[in-house]
């Protein structure tokens, strides 16, 4: 569809609700617009009816004139404005308000020249002078800004009041002598749009110079319009050599060609002018022309199929009035040109927008086998990708899921899965150091499937019930008393001996050892009972202390003790596994299906032999052999607490005790190589895979990565059995490697989904690190340009088209107010200087515009592009099996200038005869004093520019789509493109172009 602009507007046939802009250009005189006049006098004369008749026809005529020095001023300011005041113009000249004070200062230089001392004959002989405010000597800057005092300004809707103060009027006699002498203000009224028209080419200025990052949010600048054209055609050309392009050949050597940039910029200053003045320069679609049609080609040769619609061929005929330039590339040659007569229909900048993002795939795909992998490398120490693939690949080709290609890269066989670790930069070290030992963690360091074997043989004992806890029936040793027929107060006890006797030991082990009617993994294995009888002997001696003889008295006591102790040891079976199998067939005995290895499977059936040996420090076989055991451990039981330790009791028996199968290699290898990876096979080709919009993979606070869960939990529930009736230890064990290798797989997505969401949240993440050099944060970029992207990819073309004009608002004074934008040179090419012969307005620096010199160039634009990154890009998850997506940067500046840029307008109303033309040329400004002198007032800069845009793209990575060439970036590591290139003028646009400008730089340019 083919685009128009308007060459201007009509704003009085506008009924539309408007933002008040120039009541454009027309110095109106208008009955309607009183003439204001304030009698002010410095005392009360007595003045007769002639005198005052008198004064008034003066200031009538003072106002007339005063009208037209406005006239003139506003004319003269307006087409040299100044914006950078002359150092010897401080103080007369604000920065901030140098407009206005400048065209008070004009009007006042104006007035004086006309008006001051002016005399006018009022009949009867009386005459009238007028005198302006006085100014001692205009190239003073205090006498000047005294002298300013006296006027205002003061604008409302395009109706602008002067007030000049202080006007004196002296009327004489016909003797000469003063009658008497009155001052006024004097006020006049005209309607212009200088303020207006200032306000909007400054606001225009600031536009141009507004930021992607400081204007995408609120919709608004050129860095926005140039997003909004810059961002779909980078993001489409990086998805169509990613996704469709040859890999052989990548589309693009590199994605921000200065070229396409230019073309693209020129467009959003169009558009800027459309949104700022209400209309665009009429000429700026006819420029458009060419480097739209060039740029148009070279994408439709690449990528985009404009050929079918186009005859590109025929339109660059109809371009170019010269009959040698008859084809596209041949106009495209030629460079810039500027079309005579209708445009043909040609492809428009809505069009290629709209054209590049179909390319664009919002959603990317995250396979789970890459998690299933990793979850079965934990299960065999050693197993690699190449076991895996040989196993594996022959069947997963043959699905519909997985083609050839895809198994290239995704087993690391094709260079599209290789990344150029010499191109990573610093930043990718602090994910990778925890990222790239994982599949080596798992293939060396882990082997679950022996850990789960482990986990099976292993019984945990512990003491059971107790029916009689370690006890004694009696009392210790006796303490025989002295006979009574003895005086104890004669007898000294002079010896005392103590001895114990094990009389009797009676002691049970009893072991289960069969399962019977059991199916359960916790039960009772050992029941104890203990029985020992102690006999403690008391010897005492006396001798009578009134004789001093040897021992007299010798007395002997006895007394039995029973010692008894009744309790259980109990096991439970594989009590560390993440299944629950409450019910087993075969527990204690051997049976159930055949074993992998060997006959009939080995359980736990040496289980009581175990517990009791781990309880007592050695295991029974027999009654007798406990009551042996005891006896030799019973001579010297005083208390209960020896009789504790005799017996080994321990009340907080709480043992893992760890069995083994009789050839626990046969079981591992059964589990893994048997059914393991069977499991997997069905896992890798069943799972689901889960479908992440690339916003959301940057953007989401979780990442979508833990959406895999729910397809992992669809294929567990699918070949881990939550039955209780298992046969034995190795269905057990078989099952509980089922499990551990689906938790692995919950595992790997929790961590890659942190590793991720560190990527992705906020201030001092990954690629905040990776960008910190020309951005202050990466949430910047996502939260404004990314936000505006993703809008785009569902409404590009509206949102191209919704690029509206400002709002006017005329007042009823003004008819049919036209406004018209002029900026030279109309298209700012940055490749090609322009000279005066091409663009009359071309001149050196603070020239006036009769001065020529057909020698000097001028530079319009510098564009230059830096890719951050490099090709493949950044992977955002860096470890391959995971990449799913990689990004790139680009950082693009651009500045400009205009040789002149003017905005014109004009009114239908027959009384005005004169256009309005508001003009920003880089030129000198001067003030004609009314003396005659030049006054130097400052500069008139020229309308510059200076603008960035910093481009993330983010592609799937070729692992998960093999198809188009690796990764995203520019293919500067293996082709002819720079990862940084600057146009001729970068940093030397505008008059007297450097000589050494001829050039694009290569490295080093930004």
């Amino acid at each position: 569809m083919r685009r128009t602009r308007p060459h201007t507007i009509s704003i009085a046939d506008d009924d539309r609700a408007r933002i008040p802009f120039a009541i454009i250009g027309v110095l109106l005189l208008v009955s309607s617009v009183l003439i204001v006049a304030t009698l002010q006098t410095r005392h009360d004369p007595e003045i007769d009816r002639g005198t005052e008749l008198a004064v008034d026809r003066a200031e009538a005529y003072a106002i007339s004139e005063l009208r037209h020095a406005t006239v003139r001023a506003t004319d003269e300011v307006v087409r040299s404005p100044v914006t950078t005041v002359d150092a010897d113009m401080n103080g007369v000249l604000d920065d901030d308000t140098a407009f206005e004070d400048q065209t008070r200062l004009t009007i006042l230089a104006k007035a004086t020249a006309t008006l001051d001392g002016r005399t006018q004959d009022v009949g009867q002989g009386r005459t009238v002078e007028v005198s302006m405010p006085t100014v001692d000597d205009w190239t003073d800057a205090d006498d000047l800004e005294s002298a300013l005092e006296s006027v205002t300004l003061e604008e409302d809707d395009g109706i602008m009041a002067v007030t000049v103060d202080d006007v004196e009027f002296t009327v004489r006699d016909k003797n000469g002598d003063v009658e008497t002498v009155v001052s006024r203000d004097l006020t006049v009224s005209v309607g212009t749009t200088m303020m207006a028209l200032h306000e909007r080419v400054e606001a225009y200025e600031t536009h141009l110079n507004t930021g992607m990052l400081e204007g995408v949010d609120e919709r608004e600048g050129y860095g926005y319009d140039l997003a909004k054209r810059l961002w779909p055609l980078v993001w489409g050309k990086a998805y169509y050599d990613r996704l469709l392009g040859d890999p052989a050949d990548r589309a693009f050597e590199n994605v921000t060609p200065n070229d396409h940039t230019e073309v693209m910029a020129n467009d959003a200053r169009l558009t800027a002018q459309q949104e700022v003045f209400g209309t665009q320069d009429e000429y700026g679609n006819r420029v458009m022309a060419g480097p739209l049609l060039c740029m148009s080609y070279d994408l439709s040769d690449s990528a985009l199929d404009l050929g079918s619609t186009y005859d590109f061929d025929g339109i660059a005929d109809d371009l170019h009035p010269d009959e040698n330039v008859s084809s596209v590339d041949e106009l495209c040659a030629e460079g810039v040109i500027s079309p005579d007569g209708e445009l043909p229909a040609m492809p428009t900048v809505e069009e290629i927008v709209m054209g590049m993002l179909e390319n664009v795939d919002k959603n990317g795909t995250i396979q789970g086998h890459s998690f299933a992998d990793l979850a079965m490398y934990e299960m065999e120490a050693g197993l690699g990708q190449s076991d895996l693939e040989d196993e594996m690949r022959a069947g997963l080709n043959e699905t519909e899921r997985f083609n050839e290609a895809y198994l290239e890269d995704y087993y690391g066989h094709s260079e599209r899965s290789e990344f150029d670790q010499d191109s990573d930069p610093e930043v990718l070290n602090e994910i990778q150091g925890g990222l790239e030992n994982l599949r080596d963690e798992a293939i060396l360091g882990i082997d679950n499937t022996d850990s789960v074997i482990d986990d099976v043989y292993t019984i945990n004992g512990k003491l059971g019930t107790v029916s009689s806890s370690p006890s004694m029936d009696g009392l210790g040793h006796p303490l025989p008393p002295l006979p009574d027929e003895y005086d104890a107060s004669n007898y000294t006890e002079v010896d005392r001996m103590y001895v114990t006797t094990n009389t009797d030991i009676d002691g049970s082990v009893n072991k289960v050892t069969k399962d019977g009617s059991g199916s359960g993994l916790e039960r009772s294995l050992v029941t104890v009972a203990i029985e020992v009888e102690m006999k403690y002997e008391t010897y005492r001696a006396w001798n009578n202390t009134t004789t001093n003889s040897s021992v007299d008295v010798w007395e002997h006591d006895q007394r039995y003790t029973n010692f008894t102790a009744s309790f259980e040891l109990d096991g439970e079976f594989a009590p560390g596994l993440t299944i629950n199998p409450n019910s087993v067939d075969h527990v204690l005995e051997q049976g159930g299906s055949p074993d992998p290895y060997l006959g009939e499977p080995t359980n736990w059936e040496d289980a009581a032999d175990e517990v009791a040996k781990e309880f007592f420090g050695r295991d029974f076989d027999s009654d007798s052999e406990f009551e042996r055991w005891l006896n030799g451990r019973a001579d010297d039981i005083e208390s209960r607490n020896d009789f504790r330790n005799a017996i080994n009791y321990d009340s907080s028996f709480d043992k893992n005790i760890q069995f083994s199968p009789h050839n626990e290699g046969a079981l591992h290898s059964h589990i893994v190589w048997n059914d393991l990876l069977e499991v997997h096979n069905e896992t890798v080709t069943e799972i689901e895979p889960v479908e992440a919009e690339v916003m959301e993979m940057l953007t989401a606070d979780e990442s979508p990565i833990r959406e895999m869960n729910e397809s992992i939990a669809e294929m567990e529930a699918k070949h881990v059995d939550d039955r209780d009736d298992f046969e034995n230890a190795p269905d057990i064990a078989r099952m509980e490697a089922r499990q551990v290798y689906f938790d692995n797989m919950y595992k790997y997505v929790d961590e890659l989904a942190t590793e991720h969401e560190k990527v992705m949240t906020g201030g001092g993440n990954l690629i905040d690190s990776l960008l910190g050099g020309f951005v202050d944060s990466v949430n910047e970029i996502i939260n404004g340009p990314m936000n505006l992207l993703d809008e785009m990819l569902g409404s590009g073309e509206e949102l191209l088209r919704n690029e509206g004009g400002a709002e006017i608002d005329t007042p009823n004074v003004l008819n049919d107010v036209h406004v018209t934008v002029d900026g030279s040179p109309t298209y700012h090419s940055s490749q090609v200087a322009v000279n005066q012969t091409e663009v009359p307005a071309v001149r050196a620096a603070g020239d006036g515009p009769l001065e020529i010199d057909d020698e000097m160039d001028f530079a319009p634009m510098g564009v230059g592009y830096e890719n951050e990154i490099g090709l493949p890009g950044f992977p955002l998850i860096p470890w391959p099996p995971m990449f799913y997506l990689q990004a790139d940067a680009w950082q693009i500046e651009l500045e400009g200038e205009y040789a002149r840029f003017e905005v014109e307008t004009t009114s239908g109303d027959p009384s005005v005869t004169e256009s309005t033309t508001y003009i920003r040329e880089d030129k000198d400004v001067t003030l004609e004093t009314p003396d005659g002198d030049e006054l130097e007032l400052g500069s008139t800069d020229p309308i510059s520019y200076e603008n960035s845009q910093t481009i993330l793209v983010v592609v799937p990575a070729p692992q998960f789509l093999p198809q188009g060439a690796p990764g995203v970036g520019d293919n500067q590591h293996s082709g002819d493109a720079s990862g940084e290139m600057c146009s001729p003028f970068l940093d030397d646009t505008g008059p007297d172009v450097g000589e050494n400008s001829t050039q694009p730089s290569r490295e080093s340019c930004l």
